[in-house]
């Protein structure tokens, strides 16, 4: 997959819509080894070829079952390691607050998700281990905060469900008090649930977390796992947030600190 990003977005827009080559190609997002651009109300996931035609066959299998809009796909080039869709309207949560029922849209979204079969998705995304002490290597910030996030390890959990695996406030699109959209699908595995609970705790607090659950069902033994995940997560938005200057994810993860460091 020879060329950068945005050289590969362009050659998918000449040769999927050409209709759009006189269309201004915006950078939307970059990770690092993915970027995602817009070209018009056509958005283009550039990333490992794999790794979206995965990704777009996931969208296709959940489309069905869960109650917020996902990206649909329109064309996938696993060559070139492009995935594109439609714009979903609207714009991320973070750093604002939910708008009214948001955590019972999301405790029906997520129990919905979560009711899929593992095995129409196989093949698709990957299984993985919620392994407490991988999420523990590496894992930097304020001293007294990392020490209590080691005392705090939870033993794993044999549970496995289909998750996005990363649904955090920036994944979460809002217009006029909806939420619009879940995006960005790129980390989705067969995996622990609690993950799925954990950025959500992190971004807004435990009122929403227990407006959520009373949709989703209880969390039996899952709460010390939901927190760990969410202390884990709170501290690597910190760290990245520096790194890249990005001070939203800063003040998004130092706000959080006040729930989840009491």
């Amino acid at each position: 997959m020879p060329g950068t990003h945005r050289e590969r977005a362009t050659r998918a827009v000449r040769a999927y819509a050409p209709e759009l080559l006189d269309t201004e190609i915006v950078e939307l997002g970059r990770g690092l080894d993915n970027a995602v651009y817009a070209a018009g109300e056509l958005v283009l996931r550039i990333g490992d070829g794999r790794s979206v035609g995965r990704e777009a066959r996931l969208l296709e299998a959940v489309a069905g079952h869960v109650s917020i809009p996902i990206p649909k796909p329109r064309f996938v080039d696993e060559d070139a390691g492009v995935l594109s869709y439609e714009l979903l309207p609207g714009r991320p949560l973070l750093g604002r607050s939910p708008p009214a029922g948001a955590a019972q849209r999301l405790g029906r979204f997520l129990s919905d998700l979560h009711d899929i079969e593992p095995a129409t998705v196989a093949g698709a995304i990957p299984t993985e281990d919620a392994e407490p002490d991988a999420w523990l290597a590496g894992l930097d910030g304020p001293p007294d905060l990392v020490r209590i996030v080691h005392a705090t390890r939870p033993r794993p959990s044999p549970e496995r469900v289909v998750a996005h695996a990363d649904l955090g406030a920036e994944h979460i699109l809002e217009v006029d008090g909806t939420l619009t959209g879940i995006i960005d699908w790129s980390d989705a595995a067969i995996t622990d649930p609690a993950l799925d609970l954990a950025r959500l705790y992190r971004d807004f607090g435990p009122r929403f977390l227990e407006a959520l659950l009373q949709v989703y069902g209880p969390l039996r033994h899952a709460m010390p796992r939901v927190e760990f995940f969410a202390r884990c997560a709170a501290l690597e938005d910190l760290a990245y947030g520096r790194a890249t200057g990005r001070r939203e994810y800063v003040a998004n993860a130092q706000r959080s600190f006040a729930w989840l460091f009491p």
